[in-house]
């Protein structure tokens, strides 16, 4: 049975937006959730946030759980005369998704919603509606009537936006939202923190939110390099196969089948992680029958980043598979999370002074 405060906090966190670069709202929605559950909370230069959790034995090995706290988005690119908004990508947005959906432009007196426009189908060809006009040609619709008015109402060049989407619920319990990716991933990381604040493990566990991972990985760049941990998890989200336009020969991961464990990540060739941190989170999904997946993930995480720092953190990646990935209506199954959670709690309750994941040194 999925906990009701797992879907709350996940609900909180999906309402805060924070896409890529400008994740300050995210940052102090994440600090004031994990820091009842935690010895201390602080921020970096970078805008990473960390939380340390002390364990009950100083020998005991220092782990680093990480979920990013940025999201896709768009920023504003320009104005045209006639007050319609032009816009680029920030992230991997899908842009077949765009048009026609409601955005909220983020301005500095508050969220401005507007819709993306597209031509009436009355005077569209045949061409053009078999066609997925490029981000360049859209535009979003805030109802001004100027640009003097829509400066006027706080948009201005350089103004980030996101979906304006609300979760929904779906059979079997599915969850269709935006912002899974990795919002999904922040939530854990409170959820495992409250449950050990209960009962301390001998492992100090840190929390970290890392930045702008949506536009390379740039807070897992630095979020471990001041931190003195043996191991690191990327607590994240992945594309999900299984679907009508899908085929399984690509993305063969299945909302509802358990969290994933990645051996590894596949962009121009396959990057492999850590085998003795994903070992130990395998063994332990094993050993206690709880639901998993594993596999090779279709892109890229926090984890291979933080394998380069200093002298090379031990790193995979945990995470859900969601449909529909960077669209604003990703789905995810409760229970994925909810196992997920579980693999990461008993695995960190277990860890004993000795346990290591560094690879043979002779």
């Amino acid at each position: 049975m999925v906990e009701e405060s797992v879907l709350d906090i996940f609900t909180r966190f999906v309402e805060v937006q924070a896409p890529s670069g400008f994740e300050e709202p995210m940052m102090r929605a994440f600090m004031e959730e994990i820091k009842p559950y935690v010895d201390e909370v602080h921020g970096t230069p970078r805008g990473n946030m960390i939380a340390v959790q002390k364990g009950g034995n100083p020998k005991a090995p220092k782990v680093a759980l990480v979920a990013h706290l940025d999201q896709i988005g768009f920023i504003v690119f320009n104005i045209d005369a006639t007050g319609f908004v032009r816009f680029r990508k920030i992230g991997g947005s899908v842009t077949r998704a765009i048009q026609g959906q409601h955005l909220q432009i983020l301005t500095e007196k508050g969220p401005i919603v507007g819709v993306v426009g597209m031509k009436p189908g009355h005077i569209t060809t045949p061409a053009e509606a078999n066609t997925i006009p490029p981000i360049e040609d859209m535009y979003i619709d805030i109802g001004a009537r100027s640009r003097e008015e829509a400066i006027a109402m706080g948009v201005r060049n350089g103004t980030p936006i996101t979906y304006a989407t609300a979760p929904v619920k779906l059979a079997n319990g599915l969850i269709a939202s935006p912002s899974i990716d990795d919002r999904a991933g922040c939530t854990a990381l409170i959820q495992i923190a409250k449950r050990f604040a209960k009962k301390r493990p001998k492992a100090t566990v840190y929390y970290i939110g890392s930045v702008e991972e949506e536009i390379g990985l740039r807070g897992a760049e630095t979020c471990l390099h001041d931190l003195d941990v043996d191991m690191a998890v990327a607590v994240d989200t992945f594309p999900a196969g299984f679907q009508p336009d899908v085929n399984m020969r690509d993305l063969f991961y299945e909302v509802g089948k358990g969290a994933g464990l990645h051996v590894g990540e596949l962009g121009d060739r396959v990057r492999i992680q850590s085998q003795q941190v994903h070992k130990w989170l395998r063994r332990t999904a094993e050993a206690h029958g709880i639901p998993h997946q594993v596999g090779i993930m279709s892109g890229g995480t926090d984890a291979m980043t933080m394998m380069q720092t200093r002298g090379g953190i031990p790193a995979c990646t945990i995470g859900i598979p969601r449909r529909y990935s960077h669209s604003p209506v990703e789905v995810f199954a409760p229970s994925d999370l909810e196992n997920l959670i579980k693999i990461l709690t008993t695995a960190i309750s277990e860890l004993e002074p000795g346990f290591t994941t560094t690879r043979p040194q002779s």
